[in-house]
């Protein structure tokens, strides 16, 4: 989710925060931002709305700065975390744009599992 929030936040810098939170539309503005303007509107809709919209405008401020794409992505799990069904909404505004319902990322793993109430039982190294 962080990466389209960038990405509304890279297209329009810190202005993203005002023009998604006055609701303004036009097609360069849908083009561009696309489902991280959804995303942010929904967001800055939450009960942390004001801790995601400053951490949108410090990623928008220094884009590239990975500390900052930290806070970002702790704000929105901190909103997603005190809102379930906020957590629901964008679940499913994530697997509709993107098509995809799980997005996997995987590295010096010997197992992984991906799916709905799967169980799986996994036993590395030498057998004794």
């Amino acid at each position: 989710m962080v990466p389209y929030l960038s990405a509304a936040a890279g297209a329009y810098g810190a202005a993203v925060v005002q023009r998604v939170g006055d609701g303004a539309s036009d097609a360069t503005a849908d083009a561009a931002l696309g489902l991280g303007r959804r995303l942010a509107r929904r967001l800055f809709g939450s009960s942390r709305s004001e801790q995601v919209r400053a951490a949108v405008v410090e990623v928008a401020e220094r884009p590239g700065d990975e500390v900052l794409a930290d806070l970002l992505r702790a704000q929105v799990r901190a909103a997603l975390a005190e809102d379930p069904a906020l957590a629901a909404e964008v679940a499913a505004m994530l697997t509709t744009a993107t098509g995809r319902k799980f997005t996997v990322t995987v590295s010096g793993s010997q197992g992984i599992q991906v799916g709905d109430g799967n169980t799986q039982t996994n036993t590395f190294g030498m057998p004794r």
